[in-house]
């Protein structure tokens, strides 16, 4: 900051030496002589930057200054309080607290909320929300069946029991621990991480609380006598990217992993551009460089190098997992070995030292005296040395063939001798500035008194009831899983950069329901879809749409394209071929060919799975960071930390939903469905179709469009069967010899023309 200039703290623009602002004085504030200075050496902002204060901006600061400067914290800083639940007109809308505070804010606006859309719909939105799978036509049956007044609560409560639930909630969560199968860069080599990731899903079926979820993924090595699976959880901090380059220094390579770490925890956790810091004080959030380096200090004792990959692509540290049956045999084989270690060594005391170096060295190569002093001893008792030496090493052989097929993982570990840590002058590695110990911004909360200088104590500290961000940043990130935006539009900068919450007291009381009700993921989940708000209808009239374009005052329920991995997942689900095969190693599914070997320069080829590999849910395909699956699009890189992905519109989606393979295949899975089901005419199987799609039955106009389109088609592959059986041959699966091939394609194009409607698409 040129001249120490800071207006970001009030004790810096209010100090008592040269104030920058005289409270009641706004003529004898220097401040305000800058900015109405009319001079160009003078005026700020710098006339060089092109930013001018309008009349109306200068006569509010005017205004401010001289009714006293009354100077509050930035909101997002001061830890949120249960508001008090404001008082509406309409008392019978209201499901719960939540709605009254978007109602209030509605009859503020003269608005009023939308009527409860069709309970079809409301059952698709929940169970897209909360499984990331559609329901089922009979689902859809028993629960329109179903007349009592919580029928839509059991519903919920049904859909959160799911283990789809914890499939669904931890995408969002890979993208923010940057999580892939491999470690990028260059090279990009493969590596296994996918433990961590099946540690996050049950964690999030088994409800485990926020807190405890933080602190376990952070610092869960660093509990009394952590568990397997807690050390497994620490390896949300060893997703990041990992250099293997040729040329590499590796202590470079180690402060990038630091860094990282820092900036993820501040972007997941705090909601903060703690990026901005890494070179300089931040620009525009009282955050400094040292408070950086203080806390990457909680990360800089990580027992690592930074020297690259080991084996399987991992680097240390890496926790061991044999099974039980592996640990059982190793000891078996361990023995044995220690076993034939003795009885060489017993032969080894027989023979001279001297000769022992001599038997190392290749016979063709002894000298003349050598030989003569091999010659002196027995040969029967050098032979048999030799043999139990071999038996030796066979034995170990043995055993490190088995450790190679042991499970691995990279986890945390610190060292036995902490590091030094140092302020890193302009972030750069063998720059050190000033010496720092373990600490937290001070505009936030303290660190209690006493605590260690470790990362059990950081996630503690995150996690604190007397934390201003973390509870508001994770709600936010929920509520833009379900409405498409966050009430924080910025969901990965809660500072003064970032766009101020839409409702801010509702945001404080979600975050104060998940902070002081035991941070109960699934009952804050609960509380957001069983509300009034989330219920509404989202057709939008157009006056609505002129008044509030965004739908930021909530008057209507959430409508927006699914995400990519739902779509490919929902039209797997729809023509009956997804496999709901819960964790495990990542899976290669259907990709055009050559995509990898170009962007490795030809060095990896791309090896497809078979089976039912290629039908498993898109959160176990396979994601190499330099060119993730194809059939994704509008998806994080997982490159770095991601919280908030932009959703685009352009053809390229289009033609991935119509012409990828998986899409073609799921078509023809419906096309069978219908036409292998019971005999109906062809209205009848339309219906069913269109019921598995969009758990309603078509309109009569919808219904004679389709009926031309299936008769239009009839005709184009009766006139070409050559097309027809191409057609019902894409994808490994082979098409039924029930349906003769003229008929299945015509239905399969059908089934493509359904899996890509509007509805379809959308979570309306």
């Amino acid at each position: 900051r040129e001249a120490d200039l800071r207006l970001d703290q009030r004790a810096s623009a209010l100090r008592t030496q040269n104030p920058l602002i005289v409270p009641g004085r706004a003529d004898q504030s220097p401040l305000w002589k800058r900015v109405a200075s009319s001079d160009p050496d003078e005026v700020m902002p710098p006339s060089s930057t092109g930013r001018k204060l309008t009349a109306d901006q200068l006569a509010l600061l005017r205004r401010w200054i001289d009714e006293g400067a009354a100077w509050s914290d930035h909101w997002a800083f001061v830890a949120p309080r249960q508001p008090p639940l404001p008082v509406t007109r309409d008392r019978a809308w209201p499901a719960g607290p939540l709605d009254a505070f978007i109602l209030q804010r509605l009859e503020q606006e003269g608005l009023a909320p939308s009527p409860e859309t069709s309970r079809t719909t409301l059952l698709r939105r929940a169970t897209l929300d909360l499984t990331g799978l559609p329901p089922t036509p009979d689902e859809a049956a028993r629960f329109l069946a179903d007349r009592a007044p919580d029928a839509y609560e059991r519903q919920i409560d049904r859909l959160l029991a799911s283990p789809r639930f914890g499939e669904r909630l931890v995408w969002d969560w890979l993208d923010a621990a940057r999580y892939a199968d491999t470690n990028g860069y260059q090279g990009d080599p493969t590596r296994a991480m996918w433990y961590w990731r099946d540690w996050a899903i049950a964690a999030l079926n088994q409800n485990l609380p926020f807190d405890q979820f933080t602190v376990e993924q952070l610092a869960g090595d660093l509990l009394p006598e952590p568990t397997q699976a807690q050390r497994i959880a620490t390896g949300f901090h060893r997703n990041h990217m990992i250099n293997g380059e040729g040329g590499r220094i590796a202590e470079e390579s180690r402060v990038d992993y630091v860094q990282d770490r820092v900036e993820t925890t501040g972007t997941v956790w705090l909601g903060l551009t703690l990026n901005c810091c890494r070179c300089h004080d931040h620009k525009f959030d009282p955050f400094t460089q040292r408070e950086y380096y203080q806390l990457a200090a909680y990360f800089n004792s990580i027992d690592e190098t930074g020297a690259g990959r080991g084996p399987a692509g991992l680097s240390d540290p890496v926790l061991v997992m044999p099974t039980p049956a592996q640990a059982q045999e190793h000891a078996r084989l361990l023995a044995e070995e220690l076993a034939l270690a003795k009885e060489r060594d017993k032969l080894r005391k027989e023979l001279p030292a001297a000769l022992l170096d001599i038997l190392k060295i290749e016979a063709d190569k002894r000298t003349p005296q050598q030989q003569e002093q091999l010659a002196a001893v027995p040969p029967a008792a050098v032979q048999a040395f030799q043999d139990a030496q071999a038996k030796v090493a066979a034995a170990k052989k043995r055993r490190d063939d088995l450790e190679t097929r042991f499970a691995r993982t990279m986890v945390m570990r610190e060292r036995a001798e902490p590091r030094e840590t140092f302020v890193l002058v302009r972030g750069a590695y063998n720059q050190y500035g000033e010496r720092v110990t373990h600490g937290v911004p001070s505009v936030l909360h303290p660190l209690p008194a006493g605590e260690p200088p470790n990362r059990l104590a950081l996630a503690r500290w995150l996690v604190s009831p007397h934390n201003p961000l973390t509870a508001r940043v994770t709600v936010n990130r929920w509520w833009q899983a379900l409405w498409g935006v966050g009430l924080v539009k910025t969901a990965e900068d809660f500072g003064s950069q970032g766009e101020p919450p839409s409702h801010p007291e509702l945001l404080d009381w979600l975050a104060c329901e998940l902070r002081d009700r035991g941070w109960d993921t699934k009952r804050l989940w609960r509380t957001l879809v069983t509300s009034a708000a989330y219920r509404q209808s989202s057709t939008t009239p157009s006056a609505l749409v002129q008044r509030d374009p965004e739908n930021r005052l909530l008057a209507r329920g959430p409508r927006f394209r699914l995400p990519s991995w739902m779509l490919r997942d929902q039209a797997l689900a729809i023509g009956g071929l997804l496999v709901e095969q819960t964790g495990g190693p990542p899976v290669k599914g259907y990709q055009p060919e050559g995509i990898w070997e170009e962007a490795t320069f030809g060095k990896i080829k791309y090896q497809q799975d078979h089976g039912a590999a290629l039908y498993r849910r898109s959160l176990y395909q396979f994601w190499r960071r330099i060119v993730g699956p194809t059939v994704f699009f509008d998806v994080a890189s997982r490159q770095t930390c991601q919280v908030r992905v932009a959703r685009t519109n352009t053809p390229l989606h289009a033609l991935v939903t119509l012409n990828d393979v998986t899409y073609v295949e799921a078509a023809r899975g419906l096309a069978e469905r219908v036409l292998e089901g019971p005999p109906a005419d062809d209205a009848a199987r339309l219906e069913a179709a269109f019921r598995r799609c969009l758990l309603r039955a078509p309109t009569p106009r919808e219904q004679a469009v389709l009926l031309r389109r299936l008769q239009l088609l009839r005709e184009q592959f009766a006139a070409d069967p050559a097309a027809a059986t191409a057609l019902v041959a894409v994808g490994e699966l082979r098409p039924s010899n029930q349906i003769p091939a003229a008929e299945l394609a015509s239905f399969t194009a059908l089934g493509t023309l359904l899996l890509n409607l509007d509805e379809t698409l959308t979570k309306e």
